[in-house]
């Protein structure tokens, strides 16, 4: 149900379904006893009501971003019909609620265990990892930018592994360029692996305040799953009042470290070359992977619930 692109362009008017395709959808998803959705935006919500008052199912919402500041009627719907609404953060579900009377719980992006683990590098080397998308985040990228520019007395080597899309080179400070090395899109395993040869991962944001960009009020950036799940300590140009610094703060400090000028991280990064602060931190990292991203722990309650309807 999330695949609103299996439905292309000739089934829709604007938002909504076109009657003439509503029977031949209800004979596609004969079958579905059960249906999980995840819009983004009032277009998606649209959407997402249309086909589930076609088939005619049970279903729970869950909630990976607010791209609208406002949200439209058909958001309300959703939350008020589903069987569960989860979200990523406290704030969505303050949101919702104010929508809708429902049942909200949290779910953040999962992931199964990793059998690759980072290890403390003892040779004064710096490996920092980035994963994802980058054009949003040029703010946290400057900030690493300048910090590592005053870091060389520190370490013997610096050096920044993205794993990511090509495009995305383009946005890495043209200063981190000479120590970037790319890994390119690599598979579950591979990026697990490549990850796991490096000291310290690198959050660039959210950093503007929440009040004023959606993703910093809303979201959980799903790279942090990858990055806990190979127990790295993670340095984050983070606003101190995002979704993301309050999901992280029982780690904060511990293994999740919010920065927010170079300062800060050059602060981290030298705290973290002490071997009994870099195992303590991974071990904090990798506790709270199992508790809130290890599939086989997070889904209870959407198993439960999947479980009376299959």
């Amino acid at each position: 149900m999330r695949q609103l692109h299996f439905f292309r362009l000739g089934w829709w008017q604007g938002d909504r379904l076109l009657d003439s395709k509503k029977a031949r959808l209800r004979k596609l998803l004969r079958s579905t006893t059960f249906a999980y959705v995840a819009p983004l935006r009032n277009s998606e919500a649209t959407k997402c009501r249309e086909i589930l008052e076609a088939v005619a199912c049970p279903f729970v919402v869950h909630l990976w971003d607010l791209s609208d500041r406002a949200l439209n009627e058909d958001y309300a719907w959703l939350f008020f019909h589903a069987e569960r609404v989860f979200c990523l953060s406290a704030s969505m579900a303050d949101e919702i609620c104010l929508m809708s009377p429902c049942k909200a719980s949290f779910l953040a992006f999962v992931r199964p265990p990793s059998k690759f683990r980072s290890a403390f590098d003892s040779a004064g080397e710096l490996k920092i990892a980035l994963i994802g998308f980058l054009q949003t985040y040029q703010d946290g990228l400057i900030l690493l930018s300048r910090a590592i520019e005053n870091l060389g007395s520190t370490f013997a080597k610096i050096r920044l592994i993205y794993i990511g899309p090509p495009a995305q080179l383009k946005y890495i400070p043209s200063p981190l360029g000479h120590i970037t090395e790319y890994e390119g899109c690599l598979d579950d395993e591979s990026r697990d692996r490549a990850l796991a040869a490096c000291h310290i991962a690198y959050l660039p944001g959210p950093l503007l305040p929440p009040d004023t960009d959606l993703k910093s009020k809303h979201s959980i950036p799903s790279r942090m799953a990858d990055y806990l799940a190979v127990g790295l300590p993670v340095v984050a140009a983070a606003h101190p009042h995002s979704a993301t610094a309050h999901f992280f703060s029982t780690i904060r400090g511990r293994g999740f470290f919010p920065v927010s000028d170079p300062e800060d991280i050059q602060c981290v990064f030298r705290e973290l070359t002490n071997k009994t602060s870099w195992l303590n931190a991974a071990q904090e990292c990798a506790t709270f992977y199992s508790a809130h991203f290890d599939t086989s722990n997070a889904l209870g309650e959407l198993a439960s619930l999947v479980s009376r309807f299959v």
